[in-house]
């Protein structure tokens, strides 16, 4: 494909580069990488692929910076982890980013879109690292500042028995991890006990 970027000649890139846009027209306007101004025949030599993986790096790189939450597409599962194509990168997301509690099953995620974090860029080796689960145990921190916000006390609320210990009862109060020491449960208490 002949390109016009301003030099004394048109440039070439391979229409292998244009796969992901097929209905490209002539006029149209598209990021180019000068990979040389001149090859044995005088040619100047553009890569479209090159460009837009620039670019995209430039954006992952931002996103760490800003720690922004960014959109996700997973395209499949790899030892301990996830494949996720973050701005046409792949990028990794292992096991244990996935979510708060471990997961044995990597394939319900497949070929779904999620939102992540990027943790870790290594640019020498052109590795990303994203994480979803930063953006549940932020949700979880939010959740449990609003809850004790609201805690009083002398308060009587409802929880959900988490575990029973010989000192006591670990109740979830919908975000916030509670104790409930033996001293304080009577024989007239009514717990509820859900399994989980």
């Amino acid at each position: 494909m002949l390109v016009n970027i301003g030099f004394k000649s048109d440039g070439m890139i391979g229409i292998g580069e244009f796969k992901y846009m097929p209905e490209i027209k002539i006029g149209e306007k598209i990021d180019v990488y000068v990979e040389s101004q001149e090859d044995k025949s005088g040619q100047l030599q553009l890569s479209h692929k090159k460009a837009r993986a620039l670019k995209s790096w430039d954006r992952v790189n931002l996103a760490l910076n800003t720690d922004e939450v960014i959109q996700g597409y997973v395209k499949c599962r790899t030892k301990g982890g996830l494949i996720v194509d973050v701005f046409g990168i792949e990028a990794f997301l292992p096991g244990s980013q996935i979510d708060v509690k471990p997961i044995r099953d990597y394939d319900q995620f497949v070929d779904k879109h999620m939102e992540f974090k990027v943790v870790k860029i290594n640019n020498e080796f052109k590795n990303v690292v994203v994480s979803h689960k930063v953006l549940i145990e932020q949700e979880m921190e939010n959740q449990k500042i609003e809850i004790m916000s609201k805690l009083e006390k002398g308060q009587v609320i409802e929880g959900t028995v988490k575990n029973i210990t010989s000192y006591g009862v670990f109740m979830d109060l919908g975000g916030v991890d509670g104790l409930l020491h033996t001293t304080d449960i009577s024989w007239g208490a009514s717990i509820i006990l859900k399994k989980y």
